[in-house]
């Protein structure tokens, strides 16, 4: 249902016309241009066939703009680390390494540079070929400098401090948004030094916005200075530059819009891995001792990234429901967050004939469902479940079961993100945590990320935020799979799909639903797995007396 361009026209485009930021508002004028002259044409053909090509190429430009600073923010401080490891020394030796030998020069761990190099080459600024690395652009390694002890990592606060005039260090915000511009002319979708310290800096600026909760008054149009947050001089050159202000720098561009009212949620999700970042060195030695993903952070953005697919699982339970006349009596939110698939659901059917229950790791993530059930945004009947690990279905089930006497016999439950958490999973693990929940008749219905190779990354550009997505979370020890099986590749992660089913589910495919696929043209081979899948899951056993 989304619009298309052939594969020849889409790499043509990635290899030649350069679209973030102020190159992207730019590139979004000229196809308005482009637009308006075809609309004038009376040829309807051609005109429907440019109109469709123009409507992709509009979409993959505003995509970028969403999904490319957080993966620059990374890069801004993976940079950061190779200088202060004084890595092109290596490179001015080095034409072609593996992984161990630069290891072994920069007396680092192999595990941790395995990932950071993963991550430059789905960025385009390494290729690899068997287990031999090769440098594209080894300039970028050598133009930034090392960022120093007093620049946190985590802004926001300060950022936020300095929106209401309230800041005791305006002098370190003024600085983090002051540096020094490289007159640059981009080729390609690849992003250079300049769209990296743009990149680097609108992501926490974006983050600050929301929370004061303005983000929204960002729209296409209105003047910068109506909107009620105090700007220093290099925040609106920050702003220009990013392609947030129009050609007049005073009004909100297309752009600034879409990344000020969609980024939150992306920007967020990687934001939270801001420890992981602030100890990169220490990681790449070796030492992970408590570093860990701010997780009251991490359930804001998650919920403003899962908004949307838990209408759709809520859709998809309400047509499962009527079309097998299946009636049930407890709804479970495991990952709970804030509560939003609950939230949704209590608005849509009540508490008098569902019981409700939350479940998560982190008390943290209960206590923010537990203000919103105080604000009545969630059941008053909802019960909490802690220290519930996902990847230990007993723990969930004996805690309904045992401690809060509830029933299980007709029993659904949702998961936004969250068994890509579990720790060190291998196919075997993940199969018997399906049949954990399958043994308690467990409908379930879960929404899983796509995990991408660096192939599909490269080939999409910035269509996606999966190159970072997947970088934090190899660093943090989670795993993301993919959306299709490859049945050539011997020892690959088996799909969500096959796993869940080894572990005894039903995935039926009319109730599962999916964004968009990851290529915005049809693949020769067939290829083109979905974002993001919403899998609905039904034992085996409940799905045979459905349908008998």
């Amino acid at each position: 249902g989304y619009p298309i361009l052939a594969e020849n026209s889409y790499q043509s485009f990635l290899n030649n016309i350069p679209h973030l930021f102020k190159n992207g508002e730019l590139l979004l004028e000229t196809l308005s241009d482009i637009e308006f002259y075809i609309n004038e044409s009376n040829e309807s053909e051609i005109k429907n066939n440019i109109q469709r090509a123009i409507s992709v190429l509009k979409r993959v430009t505003l995509t970028a703009a969403v999904t490319a600073p957080s993966d620059l923010w990374l890069l801004r401080q993976i940079f950061s680390t190779y200088r202060q490891l004084n890595i092109e020394s290596f490179f001015s030796l080095q034409n072609h390494f593996n992984c161990d030998d630069l290891a072994s020069f920069l007396k680092v761990e192999s595990e941790v540079l395995n990932y950071d190099l993963n991550f430059l080459t789905s960025r385009g600024y390494l290729t690899k070929d068997n287990d031999q690395y090769s440098v594209n652009n080894k300039k970028i390694f050598t133009q930034f400098n090392s960022l120093d002890e007093f620049t946190p990592r985590n802004m926001i606060y300060h950022i936020v401090e300095y929106f209401v005039g309230n800041c005791d260090q305006p002098d370190l915000v003024e600085n983090f948004f002051s540096y020094n511009s490289l007159d640059e002319h981009p080729h390609n979708w690849m992003a250079t030094y300049e769209d990296i310290q743009i990149g680097f800096r609108i992501l926490p600026l974006v983050l600050a916005t929301r929370y004061l909760e303005v983000q929204d008054k960002f729209k296409k149009g209105v003047e910068i200075g109506s909107i009620a947050i105090k700007l220093s001089k290099s925040m609106r050159i920050l702003l220009s530059k990013a392609g947030v202000l129009s050609e007049n720098d005073r009004t909100i561009s297309e752009l600034g819009e879409r990344i000020f009212t969609r980024g939150p949620g992306p920007y967020g999700i990687i934001h939270a891995y801001h420890g992981y970042l602030s100890n990169h060195d220490k990681l790449l030695k070796g030492n992970t001792e408590d570093i860990w993903v701010a997780r009251g952070e991490n359930v804001s953005a998650s919920q403003d990234a899962n908004s949307k697919s838990f209408k759709q699982i809520n859709d998809a339970l309400d047509s499962f429901c009527e079309e097998y006349r299946y009636q049930y009596t407890t709804f479970i939110e495991h990952a709970v967050g804030q509560g939003e698939a609950t939230r949704q659901r209590f608005e849509r059917s009540g508490e008098e004939s569902i019981q409700y229950f939350g479940a998560d790791l982190e008390d943290s993530a209960i206590e923010k469902a537990k203000e919103n059930q105080k604000a009545n945004k969630l059941p008053g009947n909802m019960k909490f479940v802690h220290n519930a690990d996902i990847g230990k279905p007993e723990i969930l089930i004996q805690g309904i079961c045992k401690t809060h006497n509830g029933n299980l016999d007709s029993a659904v439950m949702v998961v936004g993100n969250g068994f890509h958490e579990v720790r060190n999973q291998d196919n075997e693990k993940m199969v018997k945590v399906f049949k954990g929940y399958v043994s308690a008749n467990l409908i379930l219905i879960f929404t899983e990320e796509s995990g991408l190779t660096n192939e599909d990354l490269l080939a999409t550009g910035w269509n996606t935020y999966h190159a970072g997505f997947r970088y934090v979370h190899d660093l943090s020890g989670q795993g993301l799979r993919p959306a299709i099986d490859n049945e050539e590749k011997p020892g690959a992660r088996f799909s969500w799909k096959k796993c869940a089913e080894l572990g005894g589910y039903k995935i039926l495919e009319k109730f599962t639903t999916r964004t968009r696929k990851v290529y915005p043209h049809p693949k020769k081979d067939g290829y083109n797995p979905a974002i993001s899948v919403n899998y609905f899951c039904v034992p085996s056993s409940l799905y045979e007396k459905l349908i008998s």
